[in-house]
This record gives structure tokens, C-alpha cells and sequence, in this order.
């Protein structure tokens, strides 16, 4: 009933112009309050969001109620477009929720994770808990050292409801805030296509390939990434990408918008808001804001040129200057983050087995670069960015005709979320920039459903069937592929008393050192524990304590040195001499020691000077 509710009122938004502003208002006010709550945060005064959020209702329930909006549905559902919109947008949403609402569930009184949500909703939860111990805010998994490198926007505001709201992280990071983030995107879609073509058939088309489109990856039995893009429908499970999604559309809308005001008052309106939104992109997913602003800072330079309009150069100055004040303070060494790598992207989608596994094709170039072949060099090369293009692009390459006729505004941006990954790669997990990827096939979605709304409609009856049924098998293959098998990783209700208590009975500055990931152990059971599973931050998370050093993986990414801890957990636990035991544990600066019985240390802790804290069937902390 719940999701039946919003959805009504969210689609309603669509057929009442009115209601256009309230959804694009939304996600203004989802970004201005984001960089309210930081501000609040770094100033130690959080608490004062409650009344500004009390006093914003207030605003927001006064002008509904002089809207006189009808919100009931059997009214509503007479139209045939609101009919098609509610069956577009539901299935969406669902596909969408699918694939990360029932990660973080209890079964069996075990919390289990599907996909990856295990490692990264863990790591997510840890900055949610983290963040409600002020600024300025620690790694949550790497304990002692200032959080840099990150972008931490998109953890904010479900910290903030957490804090001041009886609702579960889980629920919160699993179910509610990605409901929020598919109906933002669905909407953000719709109105920005509809500002570029006042047509509803391509507003609805524009939803229909977002929510549903994919790779061409199913023809070669292969899954959504095998040309290396992650699609849109799995974006859900990854907050920094989809929360960046909808505030790229809706930043495109804002800066449409700005550049149609006529009146002064209006120009300064629609700048400020396009300020806020561009300004702080980047602070929820760094590559959204460098294609954006980048691309705004091209067109504004051109436009400052070429017809001495200044408005949009200044727009794409000023917001540069504010991203840069709230990404720099939070970042270190900036520079070496990226490798030059050209083709990197093709080669690997070429010859890894995961992927098209064309051996044969590699040792081809390899041989014809060694006779200087250049011709038939390039033609391979030429021939998987073809691959590369169109593999990843799926039915949406039917949007590249419009390509051609779009504003500059897509044209730079598509260029550019195209062009950087070929070009680049990132230290830590090399493959991070093909996030970049996201912004190409977000574009051409809507390009596409503008190409199919201009198909003439006696070819419409036979050609759009058939269109659609070449775009969903992706979606489909992922659902079955995430369905198909059980949890992938679990938290035992055992290990869950053991961090609850900890939470509830130690300092919220305790430090808490975890065992080293052994890749080799094997528990020989369909559902692993989690960490027998992989490396995450899952201690942090849910004992709401910083952890000596967890989740190997993110911590590279981020650039901090980890081995030398890594060397210190691999003594305390594989060492037998107590007396080498002892130092290394001295060297942590920890306070508590927490392990599953099945990873105990070799020496007896009870003799190197720790004392038994809490301990169940599965689990032992120990005090330092």
C-alpha cells in the first residue's frame, strides 16, 4: 500500500503541470539539503535540521493546499497517458528495487546480502554511522586517519534521518532512500525530455529505455557489463551512481531553464538553483560533476565568444569554484588517482575469458603492429570501439541520429563520459572509470526515446514491439541471475548480538580491531558468513565503532597505505610468540578485539593481559 501511494502521487506529477516544479523542486531540495546538513554537521549543530525541515512542511504544505490538487486515482486513471505512465514508471521502479531491496533482510534471524550489497551497502552503513559522530569525519574502517577521497554526499541525508528518525540503516539504505532515487530518476528523465521536446510519447520512451534498456550483451549469453557499462537498472545498488544520475538530468533541466528566463528576478532564481545543483555534483559522484562542469565551462566559453552571452560561462565558473571548496577539503593527492591507459577498456572487453575471450583477435594486432601493418592495426582497433560502442549502447544506438541534432550541451557531455575512459583509468580498481560510461548510456536513452517517438505510426505498430523486446532481455537476465541462486553473504544473528553489544556498551571512539581476510578458508556452506564471503566493513557498520583496518579493497581505492596494518592483524592472529603478540597489539591503539571463534589467535589472550569482554557461540571480544 505504501509503494502503491507514492507511486499514485508520483505519477499524478507528470499530467499536472504544477506539479512539474513540486518533482524537479524535489530533487533541487534533495541536493540543497544534503549541502544543508553538511554545513550544519561541520558547524557541530545538526540538531537545527529539524526545525528548518519542519518549517520548509509548513512552506511546502501551504501552497499544496492553494494548488487544490485532486490526487484521486479513479479520476486520474481515465487518461490513457497516465495509465501508460503508471505502468512504465511501476515496472520501473520494481525492476529497479528489485535488485537491492532484499539484501539487508533477516532470515533466519542472519542478516543476508545479495550482490555485492554485502561489501558495499556494509561500507555505506559504516559512513551513515560514522557521520553521526560529527566533523571531522574519520575513515569508519581505517581508524585514525581523516576520510579522504570519497564521495560521501550521497551517505548524508539517510545519516540524517537515521539520527532523528526510528528507522533501521537497512531499511533505510535498502528500501526507502532507493525507492526515492528510481522515482528522481524516472522523473528527471521525463521532465528534462519534455523540456527538450514538449512531446509525451518521447518523455515516456526517454523512461521506457532508462528504466528497461541494456546492453547487447545477451546475444553472445553473456551479462549487462560484458562490454565493461554497467546499465542503468543495477544503478540502484550503487547510491553515489544513481543519486548522480538524477542530479545530472536534473542539473541539464536547471541550466535549460536558466538560459530561457527572460526576467531578471527569474535569472537569479534559476542561477542560484543551478548554482547549488552543479556545485555540489561533484561532491556526490566526482565524475558527473568533471563531465558536467566541464561541459558547461566549453559551452559557456563558446557562448561568451561567439554571442557575448556570459551567463552560462559565469554559471560554470562559480559553480566549479563552490565544487571545488567542498571536494577539496576532503581529498589528498588528487593527481595520482589517474593512470594514462588508452584502449585499455577495448583490449581487456577483448581478451578476457569473463568477457569476449577473442584470443585469437589479440594476437592478430600484436602480430601486425610487429610488421608495422598499420592499416590492418587500425582496422581491428577500428573494429572493437565499434564493438565497444554499440555493445554497450544496446537498442539505444537507435538515439544516434538525434545525436547529430541535439544541443551542444549533450553533445560535449556524451563526447566527454565516452572519451575519458578510453583514455584513463584509476589506481586502486582500474575499471572505476568506467562509471564514466553511465552518463554515455543515460544520454542516449533519452535520445533514443526521442528517435522512436518520430517513427511514423502506421511502422510504430510493428517496429516498436520489436524494439522493446530487443531491449529488456538484459533486465530480465539480471533478475534471473540474482534470483537464481541464494544470499550471497550473511551476518549470523550471533555475530549481530555480539556487535550490538559493543555498540551499546563501549565508547563510540573505541577502536576495534578485526581479524585479516583469509581468501584460502572455505566454511563449505551455500550461504558464507560475510567474512568468509570478502573483505567489508561490516563490523564498523553495524557496532557503530571505527575499526582498526577492514575492507582491503575500499581502502585502496581511497589511497591509504594499508599494508603495514595488514602485516600487524596477520601477527596478532597467525603469530605464536605472545611477546610479538603483545607489541603488535600495543601498535593499533585499539580497544577491543573482536573475532568469530573460527579465526581465533593462536597465542591465549588471557595471558598476554586482555580480558574477555563478551563471548557467545560464535563470537569472543576481547577488552586491550
Amino acid at each position: 500500500m505504501f509503494l502503491k501511494q507514492i507511486l499514485i502521487l508520483e505519477f499524478q506529477l507528470v499530467y499536472n503541470l504544477r506539479m512539474e516544479s513540486l518533482l524537479m523542486g524535489s530533487i533541487f531540495a534533495f541536493s540543497g539539503a544534503t549541502l544543508l546538513s553538511y554545513i550544519l554537521i561541520v558547524l557541530n549543530i545538526p540538531y537545527l535540521i529539524i526545525p528548518i525541515v519542519f518549517l520548509i512542511a509548513v512552506v511546502i504544505a501551504r501552497n499544496l493546499r492553494r494548488s487544490n490538487l485532486n490526487f484521486r486515482l479513479p479520476h486520474f486513471v481515465r487518461n490513457d497517458k497516465a495509465l501508460i505512465t503508471i505502468i512504465v514508471f511501476t515496472l520501473g521502479i520494481i525492476g529497479q528495487l528489485a535488485v537491492i531491496a532484499p539484501s539487508g533482510i533477516h532470515q533466519n534471524g542472519d542478516l543476508v546480502f545479495w550482490s555485492a550489497h554485502g561489501h558495499d551497502g556494509t561500507w555505506h552503513i559504516a559512513l551513515m554511522e560514522e557521520m553521526k559522530k560529527g566533523y571531522p569525519f574519520e575513515n569508519p574502517i581505517f581508524a585514525e586517519e581523516k576520510l579522504t577521497n570519497y564521495h560521501f554526499f550521497s551517505d548524508i541525508l539517510p545519516s540524517m534521518v537515521s539520527r532523528y528518525i526510528p528507522l533501521s540503516n537497512t531499511d533505510l539504505y535498502f528500501r526507502i532512500f532507493p525507492l526515492i532515487y528510481s522515482i528522481f530518476l524516472g522523473g528527471s528523465v521525463y521532465f528534462l525530455t519534455k523540456k527538450l521536446t514538449k512531446n509525451f510519447n518521447a518523455s515516456i520512451w526517454a523512461v521506457i529505455f532508462t528504466y528497461f534498456a541494456g546492453s547487447f550483451g545477451y546475444l553472445i549469453g553473456k551479462g549487462e557489463s560484458v562490454f565493461w557499462a554497467t546499465q542503468i537498472q543495477s544503478s540502484s545498488g550503487n547510491p553515489p551512481q544513481i543519486i548522480s544520475n538524477f542530479l545530472f538530468l536534473a542539473s541539464i533541466y536547471y541550466v535549460l531553464v536558466f538560459l530561457d528566463q527572460k526576467e531578471k528576478i527569474l535569472q537569479k532564481k534559476y542561477f542560484l538553483i543551478s548554482l547549488i545543483m552543479l556545485g555540489t555534483i561533484s561532491a556526490f559522484k566526482i565524475y558527473a560533476g568533471v563531465i558536467l562542469l566541464g561541459t558547461l565551462s566549453i559551452v559557456g566559453t563558446w557562448n561568451l565568444i561567439f554571442k557575448r552571452d556570459f551567463r552560462l560561462f559565469l554559471l560554470s565558473l562559480v559553480s566549479g569554484l563552490v565544487a571545488l571548496v567542498l571536494y577539496l577539503p576532503n581529498s589528498s593527492n588528487t593527481g595520482s588517482f589517474l593512470i594514462w591507459e588508452p584502449w585499455w577498456y577495448i583490449r581487456t572487453m577483448i581478451v578476457e575469458p569473463s568477457r569476449l575471450n577473442l584470443i585469437d583477435w589479440e594476437l592478430r594486432r600484436q602480430t601486425y603492429i610487429y610488421e608495422s601493418n598499420w592499416k590492418r592495426v587500425i582496422w581491428l582497433e577500428g573494429w572493437g570501439f565499434i564493438i565497444f560502442f554499440f555493445g554497450n549502447l544496446g537498442m539505444r544506438f537507435l538515439g544516434l541520429w538525434e545525436f547529430l541534432k541535439t544541443n551542444l550541451i549533450f553533445k560535449i557531455s556524451i563526447v566527454i563520459s565516452l572519451v575519458f575512459p578510453l583514455l584513463f583509468l584509476q589506481k586502486g580498481v582500474a575499471s572505476n572509470t568506467a562509471q564514466f560510461l553511465q552518463y554515455f548510456i543515460l544520454l542516449f536513452g533519452i535520445l533514443a526515446g526521442i528517435a522512436v517517438s518520430k517513427i511514423p505510426r502506421p511502422i510504430t505498430y510493428y517496429l516498436l514491439p520489436i524494439t522493446f523486446l530487443l531491449m529488456v532481455p538484459t533486465q530480465v537476465n539480471l533478475l534471473k541471475e540474482f534470483y537464481s541462486r541464494p544470499a550471497f553473504a550473511k551476518i549470523s544473528s550471533d555475530e549481530l548480538e555480539a556487535l550490538k553489544f559493543i555498540k551499546e556498551n563501549t565508547n563510540e571512539s573505541d577502536i576495534i580491531l578485526t581479524p585479516p581476510y583469509n581468501q584460502y578458508y572455505d566454511g563449505k556452506v551455500v550461504t558464507p558468513n560475510i567474512w568468509d564471503w570478502f573483505d567489508t566493513s561490516y563490523v564498523s557498520a553495524f557496532s557503530s565503532r571505527r575499526t582498526y583496518f577492514d575492507d582491503y579493497e575500499q581502502v585502496d581505492i581511497m589511497g591509504y597505505d594499508y599494508k603495514p596494518r595488514l602485516k600487524i592483524k596477520e601477527v596478532i592472529f597467525n603469530e605464536k610468540d605472545p611477546i610479538k603478540v603483545k607489541a603488535a597489539l600495543i601498535n593499533t591503539n585499539s580497544n577491543l578485539l573482536y573475532f568469530p571463534k573460527d579465526l581465533k589467535p593462536q597465542v591465549e589472550l588471557d595471558k598476554i593481559g586482555l580480558i574477555l569482554f563478551y563471548e557467545n557461540s560464535k563470537v569472543e571480544v576481547w577488552k586491550i
